[in-house]
């Protein structure tokens, strides 16, 4: 048994971001020697010439017809340089702390447009990247996030916890959810603090990159190569909304009367 609880990441967080972030407390230091031992049934290695996607919010500018009575300047994809993060310009994200760069690419266009967060007819510079022999990744999408406890028995009023064997596979559920769930901008950058921290230790000990769910990242910036790039503008945006909860209903009668208004 290498995780010592199915809270065991919900433990580690709490140490990362409130007690001791960078000379690790004993259980988060025990944490991340589980992860590496865990992770080595959850690695792969990613075919040469892969091919995947980064998008980047905003545009250049280029010559149309150069040259001719015609010519006029239109909208472009960024150059090369610019579709490849730089070291000194990057800010904190899911997995790299600030000014430290690493290539986040995605498995399809769609999605790498989506995750820059487009506004409608704003353009988006698409670039297609391929990648280099013999890349390891740690796939962290095959363990789904699961409730803290595996049942609840309403009649006896009773918990079922997981058992110590589960344990691997509900960790590495929260890892992952960790990793993938959205963050705003309203949002403080620690809220990455516990993923940086996992994927700073996974690229010490080998590794080259994290998969995990709706984005493929590489750790480091030279494992793929930008082979295409063109512009793409923001058609539709949608949203789909289900309900997850019953929902409640207030009679009239039981409001307030300090609330009511009149005309």
């Amino acid at each position: 048994m290498l995780f010592h609880s199915s809270d065991a990441y919900c433990h580690y967080e709490r140490s990362v971001l409130h007690n001791s972030r960078y000379m690790h407390e004993e259980s988060a230091a025990d944490f991340l020697r589980a992860v590496q031992e865990t992770s080595v049934s959850r690695t792969q290695t990613l075919p040469a010439g892969t091919a995947l996607w980064r998008a980047q919010q905003g545009h250049t500018y280029g010559l149309e017809n150069k040259g001719q009575p015609d010519e006029m300047e239109i909208p472009c994809a960024f150059d090369p340089r610019r579709m490849k993060p730089i070291s000194e310009k990057v800010t904190d994200g899911r997995l790299n702390p600030r000014g430290i760069a690493y290539l986040y690419l995605a498995t399809d266009k769609n999605t790498a447009c989506s995750e820059v967060r487009p506004w409608l007819r704003s353009y988006v510079s698409l670039g297609q990247f391929q990648t280099k022999p013999g890349l390891r990744i740690v796939d962290c999408t095959s363990d789904k996030k699961k409730w803290s406890f595996k049942s609840f028995n309403a009649v006896d009023a009773a918990v079922i916890p997981w058992e110590p064997h589960e344990y691997e596979s509900v960790v590495w559920g929260d890892i992952g959810y960790g990793m993938s769930k959205p963050v705003t901008s309203e949002d403080s950058s620690l809220s990455y603090v516990p993923t940086q921290i996992i994927a700073e230790s996974l690229c010490h000990h080998g590794f080259d990159g994290i998969a995990y769910r709706s984005l493929l990242t590489e750790g480091g910036v030279n494992d793929a190569d930008l082979v295409a790039c063109g512009l793409w503008e923001t058609k539709a945006m949608q949203f789909t909304f289900e309900q997850c909860d019953n929902p409640y209903f207030v009679k009239q009668n039981d409001t307030p009367s300090d609330e009511l208004t009149s005309s």
